[in-house]
Order: structure tokens, then C-alpha cells, then sequence
């Protein structure tokens, strides 16, 4: 036992013996933290004779006089240089910021001005007032049940939603606004409704339905974007007789109904629109980002407007009536030479072939 002891005892004064070695006052690891205390003045470094030195001035002058009431002109913050645009590049764009949505121009609003007020005059709608000093365009009342064959109507009504009422009217203002970059401009819409015969005039805050909002802004943004393309201000008027002549029906590799058509995407979705409307088929929603009609093949779009508003959707239906309905997707798909139209159920099954080729026939067969 007492060897033992012995030998822990060596252990125990040699390990702090050894702490003194490294961490101690003469250590390799001592505090060095008092040593400026025993520091020495060193006389001042002198350059040998025969060399040359350069004397080291202030870094940074202070000034002799310094002055605070000196007065200077006041600056005035540069506008940003205008973008350009190349011609594969949009001139117009649908931006959206929260719940913000405008047409992005890059023309000076007198520029835009004559644009914005031939669409309303191309799509036939009515103008209850204007003001170009201001930018501003508010339309009549849009009476959907009784102008369904209105170019606008036909193209936005999908929008409306289920359980909205047909029966009401609906109207407009648009606003053209200088844009944040010299050069630009924003378009605003603004939706009201009231019921028929109803005498709402004050405008609200905002627009009583977002989505009737976001159809009028997509279908001018394709509008504005087809002028710019053709050279001319009418887009409804150019596309009468050129897009049936550029259909053709095929099957892609699959062996699925394709319909190809030889032109641009803004004209494309403007046509199959019209063709659905003329072939009375029933577009529940639509999509213009994603380039989908939502049709319900169930249900023509003529026995849907005879339906009297929320009550007759609600009633309407017998009891025994089986429900089948059959939605599907009419996409659109830009490719190298032109725009693809298909069907399907959804994005990742496409439809039966006989449906399929069936819908896309009527749909050729409408083109103007």
C-alpha cells in the first residue's frame, strides 16, 4: 500500500510541476498581458546617408476651415435609363404584387393610351365616360345573361365563378399610369357589379371580384401584345380567317388527337375561346398562365345562360337526375412551329382518344 501511495505522490508533484513548466511566469504559455509595462523607447529609426526618404504625411487632412452653413444646390435623384426591348421580348406583362394586378407597358402612357381605348371599341363594349388628360376609360353596365355573345362577355364570363348570378351587371374602369422607369406605363382595372336595373353608381375601393379582374387584365395583355405583333391596333379584326387555315388534326407520338395550329400563343387561346363559344360548349374556368379551358362536355353554354341565375342552378336539377358530369382540360402548348391544343382529364392523364378527337374536331371545325 505504501509504495503505491509513494508513487502517486511523484505523479502528483511531477504533473504540477509541469503546469508551472508550460503555464507558469516562465512558461511557453505566460500572460503576456503586463509586458507593455516594461517596455523600452527605442531611438527613432534613421535612414543611412546617401538614401533618399519619403515623408509620410496625414492619410486623412482635416481641412484648416471648416464651415457649416455653406449652402449647396439641391440634387435631384436621376430617373433609371429606359429598358430596352428586343423583339423576342414582351412589351407587355401582366405583374401582380399581393393582391395588386396591372399591365406593365414599356410605352409612355400617350403612347398606350390609343391601345387601351380600341380594345374596348374592338371587343364592342360601350364607353359611359373617358378622359385621356387623366388616362382613365369607364365602360356601360354589362348585362352577361343578355350580351352572352359580347366578344368580352364570351371571353371572360368563365371567370365569374360558380354560384355567382348571371343576372347582374357589370362594368369597368381602366386607368393608364406612368410606370416606376421613364418611358413606361401601368394599366389598372377596376370591376363593380349591381343587380339589373339597379342604380349602384360609386366605384369601390377595390374590385368587387378579383377573378372577372384578372380576365379582363389577361385577355388586354394578350390583346395589347397581339397589336404589337401585327402592326396594328385590332386584334379581333385580324384574326378572322387565319387561324382555320393554319389547323391541322394529327396524333402525336402516343398516339393521342393533337390539334397543331401555325401560329403565335396570344392568338391561339383567342381563337379556341372563340371556337368553344361557337360550338356551345361549356367552359367553367380557364387559366391563361397555365393555357387550360375548363369545359363540362355535360352541359352546353346556351342551357347554362337560360338558367335563371343562382336559384335556377339550385333548383334546377331533378331529384333523379344522375349527376355524370365529365370534366376536361383543353391545354394549350406552345411549341417551335406553332401551338399544340389537347385534351385531358388533368395534367398527367390525357382523355379517351374517341373523346378526345371528337372535341378537338368541333373545336377546328369553329376556328374562325
Amino acid at each position: 500500500m505504501k509504495p503505491v501511495l509513494g508513487a502517486l505522490s511523484v505523479v502528483l508533484l511531477g504533473s504540477l510541476s509541469g503546469c508551472g513548466y508550460i503555464y507558469g511566469e516562465d512558461g511557453y504559455f505566460r500572460d503576456r498581458g503586463s509586458d507593455y509595462q516594461a517596455a523600452q523607447i527605442k531611438p527613432r529609426m534613421e535612414v543611412p546617408d546617401g538614401i533618399e526618404s519619403k515623408p509620410i504625411g496625414d492619410l486623412l487632412p482635416v481641412p484648416g476651415q471648416v464651415t457649416g452653413n455653406q449652402e449647396f444646390d439641391e440634387f435631384e435623384m436621376p430617373r433609371p435609363q429606359a429598358m430596352l426591348v428586343s423583339a423576342e421580348a414582351s412589351e407587355f406583362s401582366l405583374q401582380q404584387d399581393d393582391a395588386r394586378r396591372w399591365v406593365h407597358a414599356q410605352r409612355s402612357p400617350a403612347d398606350t393610351w390609343p391601345l387601351v381605348r380600341q380594345f374596348w371599341n374592338d371587343y364592342q363594349v360601350g364607353i359611359a365616360s373617358e378622359s385621356a388628360s387623366l388616362g382613365e376609360v369607364e365602360t356601360d353596365w354589362l348585362a352577361f345573361d343578355v350580351q352572352a355573345d359580347n366578344p368580352l362577355v364570351r371571353r371572360i364570363s368563365p371567370a365569374l365563378g360558380e354560384g355567382r348570378s348571371e343576372e347582374d351587371e357589370h362594368r369597368f374602369r381602366m386607368r393608364v399610369e406612368p410606370g416606376v422607369q421613364s418611358g413606361s406605363s401601368e394599366i389598372f382595372i377596376l370591376h363593380t357589379h349591381r343587380s339589373q336595373g339597379g342604380n349602384r353608381d360609386e366605384w369601390p375601393e377595390n374590385s368587387d371580384n378579383l377573378n372577372l379582374e384578372r380576365a379582363v387584365l389577361a385577355e388586354l395583355e394578350s390583346y395589347l401584345s397581339q397589336s404589337r405583333a401585327d402592326g396594328s391596333t385590332s386584334l379581333v379584326a385580324s384574326q378572322e380567317g387565319l387561324i382555320a387555315q393554319r389547323a391541322t388534326l394529327d396524333e402525336d407520338g402516343a398516339g393521342n388527337a393533337v390539334l397543331n395550329i401555325q401560329s403565335d400563343f396570344n392568338r391561339t387561346w383567342a381563337a379556341v375561346g372563340d371556337a368553344l363559344g361557337q360550338a356551345d360548349i361549356l367552359v367553367t374556368d380557364l387559366d391563361r398562365s397555365s393555357g387550360v379551358y375548363y369545359v363540362d362536355l355535360d352541359q352546353t353554354a346556351s342551357s347554362q345562360q337560360e338558367k335563371s341565375g343562382f336559384f335556377g342552378r339550385l333548383f334546377g336539377r331533378d331529384e333523379d337526375e344522375e349527376v355524370t358530369a365529365r370534366p376536361l382540360q383543353v391545354r394549350l402548348t406552345q411549341v417551335s412551329n406553332g401551338v399544340q391544343v389537347t385534351v385531358e382529364r388533368s395534367i398527367e392523364t390525357a382523355a379517351e382518344g374517341d373523346e378526345a378527337q371528337a372535341l378537338l374536331t368541333r373545336i377546328r371545325d369553329n376556328l374562325n
